[in-house]
Parts: structure tokens; sequence; C-alpha cells
């Protein structure tokens, strides 16, 4: 859906998965990767040759630092708490897009990837300046339809805010249900729109 794209941010980039993906699409991208933890990110840094950039912080909605609570696999570590999880945090640093772009000189992001367990309105609020210059073309996020992390966005709510941003829902994908058979998380891909 997204023929040309040179630029593109990985939010919630754990160990590259998503960026060696991105880099088979789009060869010539810019590729832009962001992940708090140190086990991780060791592995991130060195996933790509070249027109990459791995970051050791998460992307959120202020520059500072925060709690990052470590899951039982690297994937699920989040700002946000797990259930009734009281296990291991580390204090990592924050970036917002915005800032990022700012300092870069980024001027236009054609994938935003955000991954980042339940956090995702914190990139979305750290983006705002781009999303309102509809400086991003094109948002890949994860999204959650029941709850798995405490005061965590679920789609609906995540929804309402990319299409009040100018985005419309393209499509869902790799959808995933619960051993209830509830519809529990998957991917969205909303495109901004031109009307």
């Amino acid at each position: 859906m997204i023929p040309n794209a040179f630029t593109i941010f990985d939010a919630g980039a754990n160990v590259g998965q998503t960026a060696k993906n991105y880099r088979k699409l789009y060869p010539q991208a810019d590729i832009w990767s962001f992940e708090p933890t140190p086990d991780s990110f060791r592995e991130l840094e060195h996933c790509l040759p070249n027109k990459f950039t791995a970051m050791r912080l998460a992307l959120s909605d202020c520059k500072g630092e925060a709690q990052l609570n470590i899951g039982e696999e690297s994937y699920t570590n989040s700002m946000l708490v797990r259930g009734n999880h009281a296990g291991e945090t580390i204090e990592v640093a924050t970036d917002t897009v915005d800032n990022i772009c700012s300092c870069y000189d980024i001027s236009k992001i054609d994938i935003l990837k955000i991954d980042v367990e339940g956090a995702e309105t914190r990139v979305l609020k750290g983006a705002a300046q781009m999303l309102s210059r509809r400086a991003v073309k094109a948002v890949f996020i994860e999204v959650y339809f029941t709850s798995a992390y405490k005061d965590m966005p679920l789609f609906s709510a995540l929804d309402a805010r990319l299409k009040s941003s100018g985005f419309y829902l393209h499509g869902l994908y790799s959808l995933f249900r619960g051993c209830n058979e509830r519809l529990s998380f998957g991917n969205a891909l909303y495109l901004l729109d031109k009307d």
C-alpha cells in the first residue's frame, strides 16, 4: 500500500525483526529503530548494515526517563504494567517522534510502526506536531481488543484518535484470538486520507 517508503520509524523494535522485513520491502529506505531494553538493543544495533539508525530509547510523549516493566519475553516489555506483574523494572531514556524529527531534520515519515505493548497513545502524543502537519503517511500499529496492560488504550480509542488525525483504517492483520476465542490483538494499518 506504500509503494515508495523513504523514511520509516520502528517504535518498539525489539531485536530488529520488523526492520529486516522493511529492508526487504524498501531497500532504499532510511530505517530508524527505537528500543530501550539493553539486551534487545545489543542485537538490534547490528541487524542492518546501512541506511539504519538504532537508538536505545523508548518513543513516548516526552523526553526524559521512565520505568520499563520487564516481561517474561522481551517483546512484552512495557512502560505499562501487565496484569498483576510485580517483577523487574529498569529506568530507560524516552524521547518523542517530534523531537527526533526536529533534531535530525526529518520532514516526513512514510511509515510510523508502533508496537510498544500498550503505550501506543504516548507515542502518538509525542508525534502530535508531525501528525498535525500531515507529515506521516502511514501508521502500522499493534492494537488490542481486550486489555493486557493496566490503563492501556484498546482498539476503539486508537482508531478514534488516528481518524481524528486524518487517517483511515485500511486493514487489520495478524489477528490473534485468546484461549476463550475472543479477539485479543493484532495489527492495524492506517493511511493518511487525501480527501
